[in-house]
């Protein structure tokens, strides 16, 4: 759909519309074959473009591949919002569907993934080399984490002081610095562990074998909810 304004000109109409498809090009090539194969020849070959063409909107590849990198994100983040929108569910169960569009996005764009986490080749901006994945969707499962402390007894602290204290400053990097080291933590085991299961799922690990990922990866999410509660303390 395109949501280009009315009130634009016809220059800067046209201009949005060739930055569109410079995206959705750059998408089909990098879906396709991955990051590697996206060139700015090979992405004005796929337009029809002369390549100084392109380079009117990019000034490198590198800038166009960071340029995805945040798309990417936004569209993971909105993945992962939209999920829960609409409703009044338990914050358990949030958090369920919250991981669990996450683990969908990546297997539908198995190669955008790999982009994010380690496909990509040359050097990125410092921008986009700092981000995680945290910075722009994992906010969502701290917000639902949070939820969850909120509705019963849980535990404040990770049991380790140095850990705490770098937990902290972790939660004040994610711009919550009201976050307690011990929902900082089961965010950071929730992620790695369920990053980890679907890197491997997405290299075929579980291919004809039978453990289940989301029954592992829902396992996680409940042993990392635990954490938060204190020893003794039922589910």
């Amino acid at each position: 759909m395109n949501n280009t304004p009315q009130t634009m000109g016809r220059r800067e109409r046209l201009r949005a519309q060739t930055l569109q498809e410079i995206e959705d090009v750059s998408f089909a090539i990098i879906d396709a074959d991955g990051v590697q194969a996206l060139s700015i020849a090979a992405l004005a070959r796929s337009m029809a473009m002369s390549a100084p063409a392109v380079y009117r909107y990019f000034p490198s590849r590198d800038a166009l591949v960071a340029h995805l990198v945040t798309l990417s994100y936004q569209q993971l983040a909105a993945a992962m919002s939209q999920a829960v929108e609409g409703g009044r569910k338990a914050p358990r169960t949030r958090v369920r569907l919250v991981v669990t569009a996450y683990r969908d996005w990546a297997l539908r764009h198995r190669r955008r993934y790999g982009m994010l986490f380690g496909e990509r080749a040359g050097e990125l901006p410092d921008e986009v080399t700092t981000q995680t994945p945290l910075d722009q969707a994992m906010a969502f499962l701290i917000d639902t984490l949070v939820a969850v402390q909120d509705t019963a007894p849980t535990d404040s602290t990770s049991g380790d002081r140095t850990l705490d204290g770098q937990l902290r400053r972790w939660a004040r990097s994610q711009e919550r610095p009201d976050v307690t080291p011990g929902v900082a933590l089961a965010a950071n085991l929730i992620w790695t562990r369920v990053h980890g299961i679907v890197s491997l799922e997405l290299t075929g690990v579980f291919d004809n074998q039978a453990v289940e990922a989301q029954r592992l990866i829902d396992l996680e999410i409940d042993s990392a909810i635990q954490s938060l509660r204190p020893p003794g303390t039922g589910a």
